[in-house]
């Protein structure tokens, strides 16, 4: 009877049903004001930019300028990342003693990658970075020009790393991120650090102010042919992030 009794009563229970995560959606649109510095070989032409940086903070006038974004869909502990850069380089080189050039860097370096939950505020991510990047250069000597070489060149980074994703209190928050990618595959090597300190603005808003830095090492050919990008971009950078 008490059998029959408890399988009466577990009829009549509602069933419990497990929710599956919702999924979420970030969209964080900022502005990098990034200093460059390092050297690149376009058509045999070495120049070096460790002079031709882009200003002091936010002030004076910034190396680079363009669009940049993250975007970001979660479920559960997994997130999808998708990160479009596109930005102009605008800087200022020696090839040799006395002679100068003006370089100008038309690029898209897109990055898209998945993160895993480790555990506390930690994830693992996995993917890759696209560079895109259209260099011409405008050579002279004493003001007078002596040359232009130019070059296109497009390649892929596989990127790992680690992403830390903190609640500082009820208005602040803070990210981190650290990747390495190239491997000799796309890049001899590259690296990528960043850090951005959150304020909400409302349940649906947050301002970003942080800092970024980016390096990467490439090179193919040889002689008059060879291509080499030998380059680090950073500074700081202030974005707004929307939950969808």
């Amino acid at each position: 009877m008490i059998p029959a009794c408890l399988a009466g009563i577990a009829l009549t229970l509602p069933t419990m049903e497990r929710e599956e995560p919702s999924w979420r959606f970030d969209a964080f649109v900022y502005y990098w004001s990034a200093s460059v510095d390092g050297n690149l070989t376009v058509d045999g032409d070495e120049i070096d930019i460790d002079e031709g940086d882009g200003g002091d903070g936010f002030s004076g006038d910034p190396a680079l300028l363009g669009f940049l974004g993250n975007f970001e869909a979660s479920r559960g502990p997994w997130t999808f990342v998708l990160a479009p850069i596109f930005v102009n380089v605008s800087t200022e080189g020696d090839e040799s003693p006395g002679v100068t050039a003006d370089v100008e860097i038309r690029a898209q370096v897109h990055e898209a990658f998945v993160a895993h939950d480790l555990g506390g505020d930690w994830q693992w991510m996995a993917g890759a970075r696209y560079y895109d990047l259209e260099t011409e250069i405008d050579l002279s000597q004493g003001g007078v020009p002596i040359g232009s070489p130019d070059n296109d060149h497009a390649w892929v980074d596989p990127i790992v790393g680690v992403r830390w994703l903190a609640d500082l209190g009820e208005s602040w928050s803070l990210r981190a991120r650290a990747d390495i990618g190239g491997f000799g595959l796309g890049s001899d090597f590259a690296w990528n650090a960043s850090t951005q300190l959150g304020y909400s603005l409302a349940s649906w808003a947050r301002l970003f102010l942080g800092y970024r830095a980016l390096d990467f090492d490439f090179a193919d050919g040889s002689g008059s042919d060879r291509v080499e990008y030998d380059v680090r971009l950073w500074g700081p950078l202030i974005g707004v992030s929307f939950d969808l």
